[in-house]
């Protein structure tokens, strides 16, 4: 799944004139351009008239934004304006920290919109990866169309307790994955909730992947289910849940 997301990011980079040559797959020649993009592009744009381009949306108040991938029909990054190497920087598990999933989720409406069709919640997926399943050095949120299998294999997880993790099989891997209610972004941010697996939250973060889309329950309740893929390179697993979402969006097709 690495050359959809470093072929997002190089196009990014292209935008900027900046050349690029990789390494590695995780290893960008600047692994700052998505921050470059927010920070000297997006919100001084919209600070000075208004216009948040090259960004689809500057929430200077709640301190993100949203752009625009150019790979894909219809992904999208929800970026936050403040500087955050990753899913491990430890500020994300403070008391006071944003819920930028629940922001993302109030933003799926534009995979849609981009697709000229409204996709229901369980073909929507929120997706981050792991330190070392990523070239950026600033955190991003990929918001974009689940792959076509998912919502099935999901909904046999549908009446699993609430709130409890449950082992997941998929593409002959074991992960794990947890049933959220409806109104559970309201409360819990699923940073805290991966946090909370580990005594050594602090340390442990950069090594876990973590993905939420949509789902209906047996009750008729639409609620959400919130998948874990850590790093296990003994069982090839890089904690990359991006594997899960489809940049070309057959899905809705």
């Amino acid at each position: 799944m690495y050359p959809f997301r470093l072929l997002s990011f190089s196009t990014l980079f292209v935008a900027l004139s900046i050349s690029i040559s990789f390494s590695t797959p995780t290893q960008a020649a600047n692994p700052d351009a998505l921050w470059q993009i927010v920070s000297q592009q997006c919100v001084p744009n919209s600070e000075k008239n208004g216009d948040p381009k090259p960004c689809a949306m500057v929430d200077r108040e709640r301190g993100f934004i949203i752009l625009k991938d150019i790979v894909g029909a219809a992904q999208y990054l929800l970026i936050p304006t403040t500087r955050l190497s990753g899913i491990e920087s430890r500020e994300l598990l403070q008391a006071d920290a944003p819920n930028y999933w629940r922001y993302a989720w109030e933003q799926r409406h534009r995979v849609g919109d981009a697709l000229g069709r409204p996709l229901e919640s369980s073909q929507v997926g929120l997706e981050i990866n792991s330190a070392a399943a990523r070239s950026q050095l600033q955190l991003h949120i990929h918001i974009d169309c689940m792959r076509t299998d998912l919502p099935q294999r999901l909904s046999a997880h549908r009446r699993d307790p609430l709130g409890k993790w449950m082992p997941l099989t998929l593409d002959g891997h074991v992960y794990s994955v947890m049933r959220l209610s409806g109104d559970a972004l309201q409360t819990q941010d699923p940073f805290k909730l991966a946090a909370a697996r580990t005594a050594h939250a602090a340390t442990s973060m950069g090594a876990q992947s973590l993905l939420l889309t949509g789902g209906r329950f047996d009750d008729g309740d639409e609620g959400f289910y919130l998948i874990n893929m850590p790093v296990n390179f003994d069982k090839g697993e890089h904690g990359s849940a991006e594997v899960l979402l489809d940049h070309g969006c057959a899905i809705a097709k």
